[in-house]
């Protein structure tokens, strides 16, 4: 079965209201088969005009799934939209778990303006 987790930074600091909103969107999607997955859960910009994509990270596998060193594309209506390399070691999905996570892709990744429809993520390992 799966569970939901939140990493030690986001159980500290996660306001009540947005929690119970990821709780309610796990419970929706839980029921998934045995794969990896991204759902998308909101785009912004930040002061720094990065584009931050808010995702559930979905690890349906027996094993942990490390995010660290991949390269991530996000797309909008199938148009590339930004690429960035993650490589924060703390981005680590245990095995049966999801956790939510914002990917943030610098300002000078972002290859078009992004609209915030119909996006989607795209992972291609550095390994």
């Amino acid at each position: 079965m799966q569970r939901l987790l939140f990493e030690a930074a986001w159980e500290k600091t996660i306001d009540a209201r947005d929690r119970e909103e990821i709780e309610k969107i796990f419970e929706q999607v839980k029921e998934m088969k045995e794969s990896q997955s991204f759902f998308i859960l909101s785009q912004a910009r930040n002061h720094r005009n990065d584009l931050l994509v808010t995702v559930l990270i979905q690890n349906g596998l027996e094993t942990d799934w490390v995010l660290c060193g991949e390269q991530m594309s996000y797309y909008e209506a199938n148009k590339l939209i930004a690429t960035e390399v993650f490589s924060d070691k703390r981005l680590i999905v245990p095995a049966k778990c999801s956790m939510p996570w914002t990917l943030i892709f610098s300002e000078s990744s972002v290859q078009q303006e992004p609209n915030f429809k119909k996006g989607a993520l795209q992972m291609f390992s550095e390994r």
